[in-house]
């Protein structure tokens, strides 16, 4: 109930007026949710390729983008199917990933530290309530992939925390939280691995047993099974797009440093900043404290929770730009202060610590954490803004193909210049070559059917970009161009067009198939053997 309560008083606007309505990145959370919801609800179970975006050139955005956070939030458009509540079901999609990460993180807490449940509550409020996460992440940018990857380091932990032998159970469990995170938030899988890493050798150190980072590896490939229907083609569409919007220019991830130079922008620096001197400033005083207080169980925690903070604060520091400067797979965090996401972490297990190498005060510091959480998070509201305005819902919603609906640069296919004057607004196909008449058929995602009538053998243009793995039936498809031609026939005929899987996404469905069957046979072996041996 207190983690109900202290989650949704701040989410009240995220509730009421839709969390995500202002955020730096909420009118592409939005075109992808009203796409990808209404992609959902019309039978298209996993909506890749979202059709209409892009001014109705189609995008590819779920090819790449982890898709958890949309799939969540599209089960909520029957109750906010108005187009003019989609800000409000972003909203309540992000209030539910806040309440679910303060009790997943209340669970780890309780777990790290049996004999202190009131600590425990504290260091849970201390997650929720942290700046980065609420205020930064929810109000400021927006970001709902990544609030909702707040939910799956806890439940990580916890099972971490409770793994003192290797147990099939175990591995099953931890396997489906760490495909959560992989499906959840790209970033954040670089972030939080190799802090669980770290998590289990230091539990295994105090242990004097390996089990937990052997549980975590073999859980690991199994995470990675399961997760295989995305990862399949997150992993090699991205020479498809333009990842130079992503990863070089202003969004080069040593611009991004903390004491380095002025950041490409200032007003993301300075809520970053201030949200950095809060977190590491009190997660390594309350560490520092506990770490001289607290018997031996609660210090091996208190490590951890130092460990986390440090290496957050290194990675976030002009201190590691030779390692940023190498160009590692890391780079895909794109911007190094999503390390606060760990220092969260690490912020709340010191709170948990502080709070109960005190017992005395103990009961007094969840409605301390509160107070000074709420009042962090409201002098946020003061710092100099510069969010763009209010979601349009005009801005989003689509009457017909040639709305504006144009996607993140890197998933552009085409510059929106080069599309003007190819057609007419709401026009799909158009006779670019030859005399006739074309009538569309059918019009879904990854499958277009229609039919000609030509005097003379034509090309036929398509509103959507060309992208590898379309097939075409009753005429050729046509090289050279981004938009997707045919030349077809003259008379009549049926001409159909599919955006196939290729065999990445094909081999991806197939990984989680055996991922399916080899979590299901971990789970119900320990039943098996028992019923064996009675």
């Amino acid at each position: 109930m207190a983690i109900f309560l202290t989650v949704t008083l701040p989410m009240i606007p995220a509730i009421v007026f839709g969390a995500l309505r202002k955020g730096v990145d909420s009118i592409f959370h939005a075109r992808w949710q009203d796409a990808f919801a209404g992609q959902f609800w019309s039978g298209d179970l996993y909506p890749r390729w979202l059709v209409d975006l892009n001014d109705g050139f189609g995008s590819p955005v779920f090819f790449l983008y982890p898709p958890l956070s949309h799939f969540v939030t599209a089960l909520l458009q029957p109750l906010f199917s108005d187009p003019a509540t989609l800000a409000l079901r972003l909203g309540v999609s992000a209030w539910m990933a806040m309440l679910l990460s303060g009790i997943a993180c209340l669970g780890w807490l309780r777990r790290a530290f049996p004999h202190a449940p009131q600590a425990a509550l504290a260091g849970a409020l201390v997650y929720c309530l942290a700046p980065y996460h609420l205020y930064i992440d929810v109000y400021q940018r927006g970001a709902l992939a990544e609030v909702w990857a707040f939910v799956w380091p806890p439940l990580t932990l916890m099972i971490l925390t409770a793994a003192d032998r290797i147990s099939t159970r175990t591995i099953a469990a931890l396997a489906l939280t760490l495909a959560g995170l992989f499906t959840t938030h790209a970033p954040s899988i670089l972030i939080a691995g190799p802090a669980y890493g770290l998590y289990a050798v230091i539990l295994d150190l105090k242990a004097r047993s390996p089990n937990r980072l052997a549980t975590l590896t073999v859980s690991t490939l199994l995470g990675l099974l399961l997760a295989g229907g995305y990862l399949g083609t997150a992993l090699t569409h991205s020479a498809y797009i333009d990842t130079a919007a992503l990863f070089s220019g202003r969004n080069l991830a040593s611009k991004w440093l903390l004491g380095g130079a002025v950041w490409p922008d200032p007003g993301i620096e300075l809520y970053v900043h201030v949200a950095s001197a809060v977190t590491f400033g009190f997660g390594l005083l309350l560490a520092g404290i506990a770490l001289t207080r607290t018997w031996h169980v609660a210090r091996t925690q208190t490590v951890a929770a130092l460990a986390f903070l440090l290496l957050a604060l290194f990675l976030m520091s002009i201190a590691s730009r030779p390692l940023w400067d190498l160009h590692l797979p890391l780079d895909r965090v794109q911007f190094p202060w999503r390390f606060l996401l760990l220092a969260t972490t690490g912020l709340a297990l010191s709170a948990t610590a502080f709070a109960a190498s005190m017992p005395r005060i103990a009961r007094l510091l969840p409605l301390v954490v509160v107070l000074l959480g709420l009042g962090i998070n409201i002098g946020f509201t003061f710092l100099p803004s510069r969010l763009p305005a209010s979601i349009d819902p005009k801005s989003i919603t689509r009457s017909s193909p040639g709305d504006e609906s144009w996607d993140a640069p890197e998933y552009r296919l085409a510059a929106p210049a080069e599309t003007q004057g190819l057609f007419a607004p709401g026009e799909r196909v158009r006779l670019i070559e030859g005399q006739g008449e074309i009538t569309v058929r059918d019009w879904a995602p990854r499958h277009i059917r229609f039919t000609t009538a030509l005097a003379t053998p034509g090309i036929i243009a398509i509103r959507q970009f060309d992208y590898p793995g379309w097939t075409a039936s009753g005429g050729r498809l046509v090289d050279g161009a981004k938009f997707l031609r045919i030349a077809a026939p003259a008379g009549q005929s049926e001409v159909e067009l599919r955006l196939e899987a290729l065999p990445a996404e094909q081999l991806g469905w197939l990984a989680s198939l055996c991922g399916v069957l080899v979590l299901a046979s971990l789970w119900i072996a320990p039943s098996l053997m028992a019923k064996r041996f009675r």
